[in-house]
This record gives structure tokens, sequence and C-alpha cells, in this order.
């Protein structure tokens, strides 16, 4: 007994968890000093619920969606040769367009989309065929960091280091 649910046309095209890009302006897969992203959660959310209460019953609305945080582990290469300075981190550098504790430094608090600071203007999230062609765009706005781990190190491993920014 065979089943039909459409997997066997020509048209059909299943997405692999291994074909995406995400993109974050100067952070992640955007130019050569950005850090290669290595995984990544799409996006999820649950809604909040409305309770009407009735004579003999309680009714419950979808009332607004919350979108819960997207994380994103990024490798992290050297930025230099031998004998050269090495750069800044991006996500530190990130980070540092908005907070700077040093005496003297000012705290300017997450802009509006669109200006400078902790809040970058737009990412993305694009899965793509076998072949390179986008299946799916996720466009993400005014995106700040909410949590930065740049893990542990361990001189009995010799795993490559990572952040996780979320």
């Amino acid at each position: 007994m065979g089943f039909d649910f459409g997997l066997d046309g020509v048209d059909t095209c299943l997405p692999r968890k291994n074909r995406w890009l995400f993109m974050i302006k100067d952070v992640s897969a955007d130019g050569i000093s950005a850090l290669p992203p290595q995984k990544t959660s799409r996006p999820s959310f649950s809604f909040k619920e409305m309770e009407a209460q009735h004579l003999t019953e309680t009714v419950y609305f979808p009332q607004k969606p919350e979108w819960k945080p997207i994380t994103i582990t990024l490798y992290e290469p050297s930025h230099g040769r031998m004998g050269e300075r090495h750069k800044t981190h991006p996500v530190f550098e990130w980070l540092k367009k908005t907070y700077d504790p040093t005496p003297g430094g000012i705290y300017s608090p997450p802009v509006v989309p669109g200006g400078s600071g902790l809040k970058i203007d737009e990412c993305t999230l694009e899965m793509y065929d076998g072949c390179g062609n986008t299946l799916e765009t996720w466009v993400f706005e005014g995106v700040w960091p909410q949590a930065i781990d740049f893990g542990d190190l361990d001189m009995g491993s010799s795993d490559i280091t990572t952040c996780d920014v979320t």
C-alpha cells in the first residue's frame, strides 16, 4: 500500500538543516573579517492567551505572539598573520558600540533601527536548496545581543573556539 503525500513530485524540495546562512552586518557571514556561523536556531514563538469568562465556561483566544530569542554559534577564526596585531573580536566590537565602562565613557541606550549603536538595522536568515537557490528568508529588524558567551578554554581539548550570541 502506498501513500501519496506529494513528496515524490518533481517540484518537491525538502530543506536541509545544513544549507543556510545567518548574516549579521560586520559580525557574521558579512565580509572578510566577519565570523562564520556554525549553528543557529530558527524563529519560534508562542501566543499569549486572552481569557473570556462565561457563566458555564471559560473561552481562550490568542492575544499576541511572544517571539523567542534566537541563538547563533559563531566560529572564531584568527584575523591576522604571525607578527601582525590581531583585530578586536567582531561580537565585542558590536557590544562596544553601545557600552563603554571606562572612566569618562558613555552609556548610550539601544537606539531605534536606522541609527548607530547596539541595534543592527537588519539581519537575515536564508535557507537554500542543493543548487544555492533561496527557499526561505527571515528578516530580523532592530537586532541586539541579549547574551554573549565566549565559552571556556581547555588545555586537554583541540576543539575550535566558538562564541554563542543570543
